[in-house]
């Protein structure tokens, strides 16, 4: 009795032992996953940060590019101002610069872009119209078969009946026998 005792509880042991080895192996994993998640975490946030610092330098190179196309274009800065940099932080103060400054030909680029903009919306809209008129008419003309259809349909069953009709009515005509119209009924052949 007493060893079937101390087997049950060497059992019992052996599976507490087993379960907390797993519960190990579990918590370890989800420390190394925790581990791997703050990893990738960090990794994006760098990414991210670089990707910013890197537009930020790039639009701070546009910015300057521009300034000095603008200072090759107008050399008689009493006429155009030209941007200059705030040397207390790191942006750029761009000046409102005077209506003759090449704004006339700008603005007539941009109203030729509109223009062109609206006649290619107005023709893809014709383009529209016209398919959608087309896709009416086919299935107008569909409509027109199917009805047509149908009515030979009808005319052909009025007419099978009305044939029955009159093959029974007339003497040794069509005779129905048995549910199935028998034509060789009758005295139709005197034989």
């Amino acid at each position: 009795m007493q060893s079937k005792y101390q087997q049950k509880l060497k059992r019992e042991e052996a599976i507490r032992t087993k379960k907390e080895a797993e519960e190990a192996e579990i918590q370890k994993m989800k420390a190394i996953q925790r581990e791997k998640s703050k990893k990738l975490e960090e990794k994006k946030r760098l990414q991210e940060e670089l990707r910013r610092e890197t537009f930020r330098e790039h639009q701070q190179y546009k910015t300057a590019e521009f300034l000095s196309r603008l200072e090759t274009e107008f050399p008689n800065r009493s006429t155009c101002q030209i941007a200059r940099r705030d040397p207390q932080s790191s942006t750029w103060k761009l000046p409102v610069l005077p209506k003759d400054c090449n704004w006339a030909r700008h603005q007539s680029y941009k109203d030729s872009l509109k223009e062109e903009e609206n006649r290619k919306l107005q023709k893809m809209k014709e383009e529209q119209r016209q398919k959608s008129e087309l896709l009416e008419f086919k299935q107008h003309l569909q409509e027109e078969e199917r009805t047509r259809a149908h009515q030979d349909e009808h005319r052909r069953v009025n007419n099978a009946f009305l044939d029955r009709l009159q093959g029974k009515s007339q003497p040794g005509g069509l005779e129905q026998f048995g549910g199935y119209w028998n034509m060789n009924s009758g005295n139709s052949w005197d034989i």
